[in-house]
């Protein structure tokens, strides 16, 4: 039963996988709702507030980027330690 349980949390959280793996099904899911709300939010500001709105949607990107970079982080931490012989 335990074994089932950690393959559901490896395909929802994510697991390092191979170094082109993308990026989990969690966070593509946030990504996605995040993008959408960012968009719906974008499209009723009023024409005063439409700088603050490019302000929030480069915040938006650069949360985006950042997020992408830890994956690659993360990945590159995971190859780093199965090459160390256990101890």
């Amino acid at each position: 039963m335990t074994h089932g349980k950690r393959d559901t949390q490896r395909m929802l959280f994510g697991d390092p996988g191979l170094p082109g793996a993308g990026l989990s099904v969690a966070v593509v899911v946030l990504l996605v709702l995040a993008t959408m709300a960012a968009a719906i939010g974008f499209l009723r500001l009023p024409d005063q507030m439409l700088g603050l709105g490019l302000i929030g949607i480069a915040v938006f990107v650069a949360v985006g980027a950042r997020i992408c970079q830890a994956r690659e982080h993360h990945q590159a931490l995971y190859r780093l330690l199965s090459r160390q012989p256990p101890p």
